[in-house]
């Protein structure tokens, strides 16, 4: 479904006083409402987030994230009964005064088409990057970076979680390749907003990836639980690409027959830490490597 615009794209009313609640509109309470079906298009899956070119941010941490970062906000639905909420009522303020569209939406309904279970009250779209998909130009720009890859992380948490800690270590751009999509939303709240300052794109398979890391020149490092060299002591060249696998299935055999392999020492009472343990720790000492 498309991004709605014109008069499609809100029932507005009057224009109202931000200092005013009382004079918002109406509050929807229909699901079969345009935005109601928008919203629950762009939480079902990637593909419908870039038919509408939109992605999902939830909450007050959200959307302060969101707006920081200089992301283009294109409406906000705040539930109808928290509106004069003083936290709620100044990110409300602060959406209006940037021109955003903001529409009251009745508490259960909101409730049910937010994706979160924990309904946070305010839900908005942001607008997704025109290279959300384009791998082969994150890449050819990343060269002379560290780029992490997380290669068939299904977890969408989990990759949220990685996007954040890349970014905290100061690595500028991160892959997903045929996993979960980094804008689905419970990603994009586990990134902590990183999503809104990183270069990030996802590949839908893993078919010529790798040849496109090592044709731009980067060196494949791979995080394997068993076998590899302690990345204590591993050296970094200017380009690495950085790859971790799913937890149930690992990384592919074309991965671990090209790449370097990592293995970070653990107890041997333990049988492995998850993916974005091991990624965070990865990230941080390959960091070590980047200038200051």
């Amino acid at each position: 479904m498309a991004a709605l615009d014109g008069a499609e794209r809100f029932v507005l009313g009057a224009p109202w006083d931000m200092l005013a609640f009382m004079s918002l509109p109406p509050a929807l309470k229909s699901a079969s409402h345009p935005l109601a079906r928008q919203v629950r298009l762009l939480a079902k899956g990637s593909q419908e987030r870039r038919d509408a070119g939109l992605f999902l941010v939830e909450g007050l941490r959200g959307l302060d994230e969101a707006l920081l970062a200089g992301s283009e906000m294109v409406w906000v639905l705040v539930a109808a009964g928290r509106a004069s909420q003083p936290k709620i009522a100044t990110m409300v303020r602060r959406a209006s005064s940037a021109g955003i569209p903001v529409q009251p939406v009745q508490e259960k309904l909101l409730g049910r088409i937010a994706p979160s279970d924990t309904g946070p009250g305010l839900l908005a779209a942001c607008r997704l990057p025109a290279d959300a998909n384009g791998w082969s130009e994150l890449i050819a720009s990343s060269t002379g970076d560290i780029l992490p890859v997380a290669w068939g992380v299904q977890n969408p948490g989990n990759l949220g979680t990685l996007m954040r800690s890349a970014a905290a270590f100061g690595l500028r751009a991160f892959l997903s390749v045929a996993g979960a999509d980094p804008w689905n939303p419970k990603a994009v709240r586990a990134s902590a907003g990183t999503i809104h300052r990183m270069k990030v794109a996802r590949a839908a398979e893993g078919d010529g990836i790798l040849d496109a890391l090592e044709g731009n020149g980067f060196g494949l490092v791979s995080a394997v639980a068993r076998g590899g060299q302690d990345p204590r002591s591993f050296s970094y060249d200017d380009s690495t690409a950085l790859i971790l696998g799913s937890e149930a299935s690992g990384l592919p055999a074309e991965v671990e027959e090209r790449a370097t392999p990592l293995t970070i020492p653990i107890a041997s009472n333990v049988e492995s830490l998850s993916v974005a343990a091991a990624g965070s720790i990865l990230f941080f000492l390959a960091s070590r490597s980047l200038p200051r």
